[in-house]
């Protein structure tokens, strides 16, 4: 525990440096304030995660057991690899090095957790240019108070790290010649925890790159398209052999066979969505649950979210967006094909309702992107046509003459 509070304190002070040394936080205060206020806001919900992880089975456990026992071998390489092993590999010096505590390596993973929110934060603010707002309240501090992004990134597991590695490669993608070397490691870092989804986010790049190019011509277009579509089919195979051996993984790693079926039956929350057609699967990945059928008191807080995103997605298809995903520059084609793509997979991984909530926070703030661009768009045109209204009145005014 003492460990724990340690790496809490020290994290702190660290993502204090990363605020002020920050050039577009020092231009705004309030968002600089409001990002500090952020961070112990995921302190609370990493706290919240580490009690449920206590009465509630946790893959975060077994990661640190395996660790701990040496199940893989007695030296830190040979629990390198991709997936689960990447996770007991990143744990491992801190556990085996440095004595971390169990409290002490879920500390330093939430801080991970909100390294990848810092890096979000930025990737927004760097390309708001209004205030947009949503029944009344700022809409960017909306989307950053989601329970859930803070609550599934504040544990030892994938979930922290690739939220790190999307947050770090699309903050890099605002200006890639400057953050070239950041893109590559939150390239790494995504590849090591699934590779399928850097593959995914590797393509959405080439294709929105390819669309964003008003030079090149249309059958240049078809065949990246073609070829990109060809890859995609490829890796959705290779995400559906990955179901099983993971799952396979997961049965022989743990150390208890029938604690671990029984956990898996608990997180089907009673809901299996394989069987669905894709595109119900693709909206019970992104929006369910939603009351009717929330898995407890975790499905009922999860649903009150699920309902402002539904309500977010209506608004924005409401107000004419579906063209702005076409019309769109690159980072936002950039950021709905990787939304759309990853959420494609992921909902072929999660099998069932309760991982569904878990690892749907991992790309939705990329679709949360595209809508605040879009309404960001809409303020500025409204804004300039207002201005231009006023100077064709004053031009036309009596006094002005």
């Amino acid at each position: 525990m003492v460990y724990g509070l340690i790496v809490i304190v020290f994290s702190w002070f660290l993502a204090s440096r990363l605020i002020q040394r920050n050039y577009v936080l020092k231009e705004s205060k309030a968002e600089r304030s409001f990002i500090k206020k952020l961070f112990l806001y995921h302190i609370i919900l990493a706290v919240a995660y580490y009690v449920y992880a206590l009465f509630n089975p946790s893959d975060s456990i077994a990661y640190y057991n395996k660790v701990l026992i040496n199940l893989r071998g007695e030296n830190w390489m040979d629990f390198y690899g991709t997936s689960t092993t990447f996770i007991e590999w990143t744990g491992y010096p801190f556990i085996k090095f440095l004595g971390f505590s169990y409290e002490a390596v879920m500390a330093l993973f939430s801080f991970f957790g909100f390294l990848g929110m810092f890096f979000f934060f930025l990737f927004f603010l760097e390309k708001k240019r209004t205030n947009v707002s949503f029944m009344g309240f700022p809409l960017l501090h909306l989307v950053f108070l989601l329970p859930n992004l803070h609550f599934w990134s504040s544990s030892f597991g994938k979930g922290s790290l690739i939220f790190l590695g999307i947050g770090m490669i699309f903050y890099s993608l605002n200006s890639l010649k400057d953050r070239f070397a950041l893109a590559i490691l939150g390239g790494l870092l995504v590849y090591h925890v699934r590779p399928h989804i850097m593959m995914v986010i590797l393509i959405a790049v080439i294709i929105a790159y390819t669309f964003s190019w008003k030079n090149l011509n249309i059958a240049t277009r078809f065949v990246v398209l073609l070829l990109a579509g060809i890859a995609l089919y490829f890796v959705y195979q290779d995400v559906l052999s990955l179901v099983g051996i993971e799952q396979e993984l997961l049965l022989t790693d743990s150390f208890n066979l029938t604690h671990r079926a029984s956990e898996l039956s608990k997180a089907t929350s009673g809901v299996d969505i394989t069987n669905y057609s894709l595109p119900v699967q693709l909206f019970t990945f992104l929006y369910r649950p939603l009351f009717f059928d929330a898995p407890g008191v975790l499905g009922l807080i999860v649903s009150f979210e699920n309902v402002f995103l539904l309500m977010l997605t209506l608004y924005f298809i409401y107000k004419g967006g579906l063209k702005f995903l076409l019309t769109g520059d690159f980072l936002v084609k950039t950021a709905f094909l990787s939304f759309l793509t990853t959420s494609i997979a992921l909902a072929q991984i999660a099998g069932n309702l309760g991982l569904a909530i878990r690892q749907k926070s991992q790309v939705m703030l990329l679709f949360l992107f595209v809508i605040m661009r879009y309404l960001d768009e809409k303020n500025v045109q409204r804004i300039t046509y207002n201005w231009l209204k006023f100077k064709s009145r004053q031009r036309l005014s009596p006094k002005s003459r």
